[in-house]
């Protein structure tokens, strides 16, 4: 049987964007998922914004050389790539796409009126997880309380620590900032940006991803931008271990 749950994020404004998971929702399963892949606001927007899914993984986008669906073969499916209703299984947009409440109370009257087990929340304010079990009754209290302490009491393990996707998702979303335009000449999705990025991170090829951002920054024209170019470098040099002199 499913354990079903829904993962929201509040925005700055307090109103929260979330989908429904079908299945694993309980926190040794998709709690952790969350707090060790998803704790990057970056990645956890491309997640929202795929809409309600079936099984969520560590991994967002399928690569396009091999086959990723609901096939009832395991070989029809990548390995730890997270399935999606509309994406992977063309069911209709309009069914599948993002919920909005306006709150945090309404967040939760519309996780009583689900099926749902589990209640995820990511604070986007303050980077912080929390979770709340799903009452079965209306009038029942629902609480949510920061899903690191849950992990915790379960023994599930827990690493905060930079990833080199969300040092992707991060360098997606600068080069947007950088460039919409641009990058939306160059680019059908985020998924076709991910892949080049990563492929250049596998092969080393940093100095061809530092000219890929100065290429964007060669009309950037928001002098606020400068900080979040100079922080990207920061992370990218210290997670890869990159040479000073290397710079964008």
């Amino acid at each position: 049987m499913a354990t079903r749950s829904r993962i929201g994020v509040m925005r700055k404004d307090d109103t929260i964007d979330h989908i429904y998971c079908h299945w694993d929702g309980y926190p040794e399963y998709n709690g952790s998922i969350l707090f060790n892949h998803y704790s990057n606001i970056n990645k956890l927007n491309q997640l929202i914004k795929l809409g309600d899914m079936s099984s969520l993984q560590p991994n967002l986008y399928p690569k396009k050389d091999e086959e990723h669906g609901f096939g009832v073969n395991d070989g029809e499916r990548q390995k730890d790539v997270s399935l999606f209703y509309n994406r992977d299984r063309e069911e209709d947009w309009k069914r599948t796409q993002p919920s909005f409440s306006k709150n945090l109370k309404r967040y939760k009257e519309d996780c009583k009126l689900t099926d749902c087990n589990f209640a995820y929340l990511f604070d986007e304010k303050n980077s912080i997880w929390y979770i709340a079990d799903i009452p079965n009754e209306k009038d029942e209290e629902m609480s949510f309380k920061e899903l690191k302490y849950e992990l915790f009491n379960l023994n599930v393990d827990m690493d905060s620590t930079l990833k080199e996707d969300y040092i992707i998702f991060d360098g997606i979303e600068l080069l947007k900032d950088l460039d919409y335009y641009e990058y939306r000449d160059s680019y059908s999705a985020e998924a076709e940006l991910y892949f080049e990025i990563k492929d250049m991170f596998d092969k080393k090829e940093f100095n061809k991803y530092f000219d890929l951002i100065k290429e964007y920054l060669e009309d950037m024209n928001e002098e606020n931008l400068k900080e979040k170019v100079e922080n990207h470098e920061r992370s990218l040099k210290a997670y890869f271990n990159l040479d000073d002199s290397l710079n964008i």
